[in-house]
């Protein structure tokens, strides 16, 4: 009975003494494998992190992996973003608010600079200016483009004329131009499919109105919906975002009118050259007219009218002669 304690004992003992090795392996190994952590890490980041004395607006960024620059550039990014304000209009006093620019924090090119930098660099955030969408220029009607662009403009209203605008397209297609379809929404209810056809040849689709009624006289909840619903209708015909070029119905304008399409991100486009097609002219005196008087930037008015139609390829190559490319509304502005 005492032996087999005694042997017990021994066993328990013996059991022991190899828990306690094997803890103690268990330690010695555990220690090589963080002091192999530690000098790997240290490695890694001698290698890969930033370089000695590195600062990133007064804070020490040395040994940073990239990682860890980018959420340290986030965070600090938080207090410096700021969003732009767009131009705004008082209709009590007449007074245009001016835009002010906005702020963001460009965190890949910050985080490229911190870790390119050489050591002792004294760094600052990348900042780059956010210009607001809406700008004093939208509370001002746009009779011309810039004559630096070589460029002139085609404004086309299309109200009616239908039966025009099939040869008209044919003769842009042919001389590879492209120009500026502003559409009455009533008769894109009309006619879809020619509206389709126009957007998919490339032109730009701009707005013309909901209806063609008479701006003056209409109040701003009117105004507004003029032109919004007018874009719904196209985006839904067109399938994509028509441009936020805005053109009155009988070319009326006055403070309000124009101060109303900009708060809604319009501008509202005139023109420097009217054709005075609509009242029919002989082809010749509306080559007279345009060619006479167009300068570069210049935007010419039109409809889809007979006269128009006839005169269409000579008015292109008669601009050509000048020097000057016949285009888009928006290709003057750029």
């Amino acid at each position: 009975m005492i032996n087999k304690i005694g042997g017990m004992s021994v066993n328990v003992l013996f059991i022991h003494r190899k828990q306690v090795y094997a803890a103690f392996w268990v330690m010695i190994i555990l220690t090589i494998l963080v002091g192999v952590k530690l000098n790997w890490d240290h490695t890694v980041r001698k290698i890969f992190g930033v370089k000695t004395g590195v600062y990133l607006e007064g804070y020490s960024v040395e040994g940073m992996l990239p990682e860890e620059v980018s959420s340290l550039v986030k965070k600090m990014a938080v207090k410096v973003n700021r969003e732009p304000q767009n131009a705004g209009y008082f209709s009590e006093t007449g007074e245009i608010i001016p835009a002010k620019p906005g702020r963001m924090v460009m965190v890949a090119d910050t985080v490229n600079r911190v870790c390119m930098a050489k050591p002792g660099s004294k760094l600052n955030l990348v900042v780059a200016e956010v210009p607001a969408k809406i700008s004093e220029d939208f509370f001002k009607p746009i009779y011309h483009g810039k004559p630096e662009t070589g460029r002139v403009a085609f404004a086309i209203n299309v109200a009616w004329g239908e039966e025009f605008l099939t040869e008209m397209l044919k003769t842009l297609e042919q001389e590879k131009v492209k120009a500026t379809f502003f559409f009455v929404g009533s008769w894109v209810k009309a006619f879809p499919e020619l509206v389709k056809e126009i957007a998919a040849a490339g032109h730009e689709i701009a707005n013309h109105g909901l209806y063609h009624g008479h701006p003056q006289q209409m109040r701003r909840d009117e105004l507004k919906k003029l032109i919004l619903e007018n874009t719904e209708l196209l985006r839904s015909v067109i399938g994509k975002e028509p441009s936020n070029l805005f053109a009155p119905p009988y070319g009326e304008i006055n403070t309000e009118i124009v101060a109303t399409a900009g708060e809604l991100g319009y501008r509202t486009v005139m023109w420097s050259v009217d054709t005075i097609d609509w009242k029919n002219p002989g082809p010749d005196l509306l080559l007279q007219r345009v060619l006479g008087k167009i300068e570069p930037g210049g935007i010419i008015l039109m409809h889809p009218t007979v006269s128009t139609m006839k005169a269409l390829p000579r008015l292109i190559k008669g601009l050509r002669e000048k020097g000057l490319s016949p285009g888009t509304v928006s290709s003057v502005l750029e």
